[in-house]
């Protein structure tokens, strides 16, 4: 994600451990990192119950934060990769469970270090070693086969014209090919990947530093109707956002709840907060969420009180005190004012932050890493609000089993209805509509917490996948 590295010096931020919002939420320091870190993701990489960190950082270091379980992470599995700047959590070859995707800006490299399953990690292999400064990485099912592939912006910083490209995951070597064709100018930085429009292909939306755009490429293919080769082609309307400053956080989400995948952006420099709001029709209108907050660098949309609704979390980039804040959502889809999850002196300049369950709790946690200050900490999320049911009986309707590793079952449906499934984000990433006697099938999706919604009973479920 070439969001270029900003290079305003600060003091050191103060490492403090409190209570905010009435002690809703508790900060807990994980480890010093090495230094510079820019990028963190996590998931699930052994067969514990809680979520692994990892983080890649400036200083040529992809560092692996196994949890010890009990709310705390082990010493971190260090691997060497030059200028990390993007780093992902999948299972690319269905062995062992989740693996690790890094790029090497400087490098000109993707490479991933594939789960050993005990807890070890094997040495990189090569997706590519020809990509011009490469960034962020997303996974999903883009050709809609059973093998997860790979998407990647490239920033063109050493003469390679900017672009993004995916990888088919069909056996060695990967193939190469382009969602944007090769195009000067753009300085592609962040990127995601969703089925925005509902016609069950993955679309990828993209964030272009040096053109100040925001923009969203449809995939063409359907695999109910069509064997044609994967292509893209950009939105109807053109660019989704133009005018933008500094374009940093990009991201899908529902953020209203209206079921359709809005697109959320954070301009550093605006300073703005905004999403677009997605009709359903491919229509998108711009909602300013916040233009006061001093440098945002990265926000998603996610359920953070467990009532529902989801809400907004974001964070600064670019002051001596940055914040975490957060907006909440209303049964109208309507947000409220900033609240403060952790104030000055939490971190110096966040460049990135991951949201999982750390400690297993069913709600959404925060881990955070400081550009400057060279800490990992995670922010305990202890709102305890409303819970999302996970299989009890409501509206006449419960799921089983759950866990579950493959299917959903439904007792108590009496007529046919639309399901969707969303992940700990709050992305769409599964619809579909469900007889009486069908199941669900989700065993595509990665090991996690999911919120299932029957969208004609207006009822919601949480459930996890193993």
């Amino acid at each position: 994600m070439k969001k270029q590295i900003l290079t305003l010096l600060f003091l050191n931020a103060i490492i403090i451990t409190g209570f905010s919002q009435e002690g809703a939420f508790i900060s807990h320091t994980v480890a010093t990192t090495g230094a510079t870190p820019y990028v963190i993701d996590s998931g699930h990489l052994n067969p514990g119950s809680h979520p692994d960190i990892v983080v890649g950082t400036y200083a040529n270091t992809v560092e692996i934060y196994i949890s010890n379980e009990d709310d705390t992470f082990a010493s971190p599995i260090v691997k060497t990769l030059s200028q990390v700047n993007g780093v992902h959590i999948a299972d690319l070859d269905g062995i062992n469970g989740n693996d690790i995707l890094a790029s090497s800006y400087d490098g000109d490299k993707l490479v991933w270090y594939a789960n050993n399953g005990d807890g070890t990690f094997a040495d990189e292999a090569i997706v590519s070693s020809t990509v011009d400064g490469p960034g962020t990485i997303v996974t999903g099912f883009i050709d809609s086969d059973a093998t997860l592939d790979i998407a990647l912006t490239v920033y063109g910083g050493d003469g390679d014209t900017d672009r993004v490209v995916w990888f088919a995951n069909d056996g060695l070597p990967w193939t190469e090919q382009d969602v944007i064709p090769a195009t000067a100018g753009l300085g592609c930085g962040n990127m995601d990947i969703a089925d925005v429009d509902g016609d069950t292909d993955l679309d990828i939306v993209v964030s272009n530093v040096d053109a100040g755009t925001v923009e969203l490429y449809y995939n063409n293919y359907n695999p109910l109707t069509d064997n044609d080769p994967v292509s893209f082609t950009e939105s109807a309307g053109g660019d989704i956002s133009t005018g933008n400053t500094y374009l940093f956080g990009l991201s899908f989400g529902d953020v209203n709840d209206d079921s359709y995948l809005d697109i959320l952006k954070v301009d550093l420099y605006g300073p703005e907060i905004a999403y677009y709001e997605n009709d359903g029709s491919g229509s998108f209108t711009e909602v300013i969420v916040d233009n006061t907050h001093p440098f945002p660098s990265i926000a998603f949309v996610a359920d953070l009180n467990n009532d529902t609704y989801n809400d907004i979390v974001a964070a600064d980039g670019l002051n001596s005190g940055d914040d975490v804040f957060w907006f909440e959502s209303d049964a109208f889809g309507d947000l409220g004012s900033e609240t403060i999850i952790r104030d000055n002196n939490f971190h110096n300049q966040v460049y990135g932050f991951t949201i999982d369950d750390f400690d297993n709790d069913g709600d959404i946690d925060i881990a955070t890493i400081g550009y400057q200050d060279n800490r990992l900490k995670w922010i305990e999320n202890e709102l305890n609000l409303l819970s999302v049911p996970e299989n009890e009986l409501t509206n006449g309707v419960s799921i089983y089993p759950n866990p579950t590793s493959s299917r959903i079952n439904f007792n108590g449906l009496t007529e046919e209805t639309n399901i969707s499934v969303y992940d700990i984000l709050g992305k769409k990433i599964l619809s579909q509509s469900i007889k009486t006697n069908q199941t669900l099938d989700v065993s595509k999706l990665q090991n996690g917490i999911y919120i299932l919604r029957l969208d004609d009973l207006s009822t919601s479920y949480k459930f996890v996948k193993e």
